[in-house]
């Protein structure tokens, strides 16, 4: 068994999301299904949801256990497949899109699935078992300059550099399976009052890597982005700071009638807004909702309107 994932900022998603409540919505990462769940219930019975996720396990779960009183389908898919996906379902403009970028609990409570440092287990770390690589392919052959690239990038690491040479001295005498191997030799690189945000950041880091997170949040909100309806909400919560820094630069950039740079004296890229910003500033936590969900704690929502 494994903990259920508690969805984070609900009330919020759904005073940005909820803007027809007869529409259609999109629940691009799934998990088991706390989010769409909650935006069920404020919804009419002829609305219609659509719940995509990445990992089967998690699509079986929701089909299992979730039960509403709208129509509604679950499909295995990644999300940057949106536009896809609502167009075979018949849906060529969708009401509101949720984007939750964070890793659900039914995975990273699973030590089998190598999301982990805190429970030893193979070294995984793929949402869909579809793709090719997993993080100890990556572990055991990226050489050194990579593996200090991707932690310093995707984990912003100040130890990136000590923890991949030590990989490379490592595997060199026996190859890393495990998490706990893993676990250990970062562990054995850090001093001990950075240990856990170290391993969490590097954990993190091989995970975005290996499922190539950050390539496909631009295509998946360009295209959620081109399904909205007019009024339609997209809601967008992330839990990293490049995560969160594409976001927000995708929606200015999507806000904006020009994008030319500030020297040209003529507007050159015709480029027309096609969002209203609803938050300017991310909506974090409050101090009560870590206090009950210790994940909610780097959580930040940003959400836009469809002009």
């Amino acid at each position: 068994m494994t903990t259920l994932h508690i969805p984070v900022l609900v009330e919020q998603t759904i005073q940005f999301l909820i803007n027809r409540p007869t529409g259609i919505y999109v629940d691009c990462t799934l998990g088991t299904g706390g989010h769409f769940q909650a935006i069920a219930q404020h919804l009419d019975n002829d609305a219609y949801l659509i719940g995509i996720d990445a990992d089967p396990s998690a699509v079986q779960y929701c089909e299992q256990n979730i039960s509403i009183s709208q129509p509604h389908q679950f499909i295995t898919a990644n999300f940057a497949d949106i536009k896809r996906i609502c167009y075979r379902a018949g849906f060529p403009k969708v009401d509101g899109i949720l984007m939750d970028l964070g890793l659900s609990s039914f995975a990273l409570d699973n030590p089998e699935r190598g999301f982990t440092y805190s429970q030893d287990g193979p070294l995984d770390m793929r949402f869909s078992p579809d793709t090719a690589q997993t993080a100890m392919d990556f572990i055991n052959t990226a050489p050194m300059k990579e593996l200090a690239l991707v932690f310093k990038e995707y984990g912003e690491e100040r130890y990136s550099y000590n923890i991949a040479r030590r990989i490379i001295t490592d595997r060199d005498k026996n190859p890393i399976k495990t998490t706990g191997q893993l676990a250990s030799i970062i562990r054995e690189e850090v001093p001990k009052q950075f240990q856990i945000k170290t391993l969490s950041r590097i954990f993190q880091a091989i995970r975005i890597q290996i499922n190539q997170e950050l390539e496909a949040l631009p295509q998946g909100l360009s295209d959620a982005v081109s399904l909205l309806a007019p009024s339609g909400r997209i809601v967008v919560i992330s839990y990293h700071s490049i995560e969160d820094r594409i976001v927000k630069q995708f929606f200015k950039k999507e806000a904006s009638d020009c994008i030319c740079p500030p020297d040209f004296p003529i507007c050159q890229c015709n480029h027309h807004a096609q969002l209203k910003i609803l938050t300017h500033r991310p909506i974090v936590p409050s101090k009560s909702e870590i206090e009950r969900n210790s994940r909610a704690r780097s959580a930040r929502l940003r959400a836009a309107e469809k002009l």
